[in-house]
């Protein structure tokens, strides 16, 4: 496992930054979701918040550019602002700034020459799978992850933004790869209550990510709690450090619905949750019905999810109890802690 970052000066991190400086300079260091690709492009620049900094994304020369969402002429978020071709343009004095951050025109003295240092901020921004992905160091500890079925035209391929959870992303991540909610708080869908233990499962964790696979006995998600048939399922979850799962729902052969939980640290307290979402089977009928059916089983977790406290996960294992059945969360909890975090998310 890579050493941890160094710990960023206060001076730098974000304005009423909610992490300590070292857990900030940790997360940082990773690639984060911050929105869908699709929410680039408009005539509007895009507002995002990631690890308490506030950032503004736009289209420019085929790519998009996040920076720090200022205007260093006079603090103005550039998100009021528009994009015109390739540059944004500050709603304030209409400073205009290029694909590479560089201010181009002072509109209120055109003939001033432009000084290098009236540069936006700009940090680490790519495309991948239909997401933009932000780095807030100079350079990210690991790659993105790989998900190749998510550039493949024969799946059906679904997004689905679930909205800002008050909880830290870390809860978030457990809960989803949390075995033993499964039969309680997913009753109304398709927990089983009959069907309450764990049996073993062995958890490999990697440099990159943890991989798992359980078996589990559940009513069909399609009743909607009313207890039809029980259907044998098999769970196979791939984390992606530190927060982004991949989960394989197979409920036979060719029949296969993967679940791609995106959880962006808003804050050490808020969390903006994405979705991507494929299946294999159905593919002639419209994606509604698999976003109503996620929708509705995270309507289920989150008043749970954002009841937990502290809000942050606790990290040192004696703060809480855990059971077999919690293997994934203290190999997890482990694993963060070797990536420089502390015993507190949140200052």
């Amino acid at each position: 496992m890579p050493s941890p970052p160094l710990a960023r000066p206060a001076a730098l991190l974000p304005r009423n930054c909610t992490f300590t400086p070292s857990d900030w300079a940790a997360l940082a260091a990773f690639w984060h979701p911050v929105c869908f690709s699709s929410d680039i492009g408009g005539p509007r620049p895009f507002a995002a918040t990631l690890l308490d900094e506030k950032l503004v994304l736009y289209r420019a020369g085929g790519r998009v550019v996040a920076a720090k969402d200022i205007c260093i002429h006079r603090g103005v978020p550039l998100s009021f602002g528009r994009v015109e071709g390739e540059e944004v343009v500050c709603a304030y004095h209409g400073f205009r700034y290029g694909a590479g951050g560089q201010c181009v025109k002072i509109p209120a003295q055109p003939d001033l020459a432009i000084p290098k240092k009236l540069c936006l901020q700009t940090v680490l921004a790519e495309e991948k799978y239909g997401v933009v992905w932000v780095c807030l160091a100079g350079e990210p500890r690991q790659p993105l992850p790989s998900w190749p079925e998510l550039d493949d035209p024969r799946l059906m391929q679904m997004k689905m933004a679930a909205g800002i959870w008050k909880c830290s992303a870390a809860r978030h991540t457990e809960n989803f790869n949390d075995l033993a909610h499964l039969s309680f708080v997913h009753v109304g869908t398709f927990g089983n209550p009959d069907r309450p233990e764990v049996p073993r499962y062995d958890v490999e964790v990697g440099p990159e990510g943890m991989h798992f696979e359980a078996d589990y006995d559940r009513h069909s998600i399609e009743d909607f709690g009313r207890k039809g048939p029980v259907e044998h399922i098999h769970y196979t979850y791939d984390l992606t450090f530190p927060f982004y799962t991949r989960l394989r729902i197979c409920f036979g052969r060719d029949r296969n619905f993967v679940a791609y939980n995106l959880p962006s640290p808003a804050s050490a307290r808020e969390t903006n949750v994405l979705f991507r979402l494929t299946r294999d089977f159905d593919l002639d009928k419209p994606e509604d019905s698999s976003i109503a059916l996620q929708n509705q089983v995270i309507s289920e977790d989150r008043p749970f999810v954002e009841a937990q406290r502290p809000e942050e996960l606790p990290l040192d294992l004696s703060e809480e109890f855990h059971i077999r059945a919690d293997r994934f969360s203290t190999c997890y909890r482990h694993a963060l802690v070797g990536f420089g975090l502390g015993g507190e998310f949140a200052s």
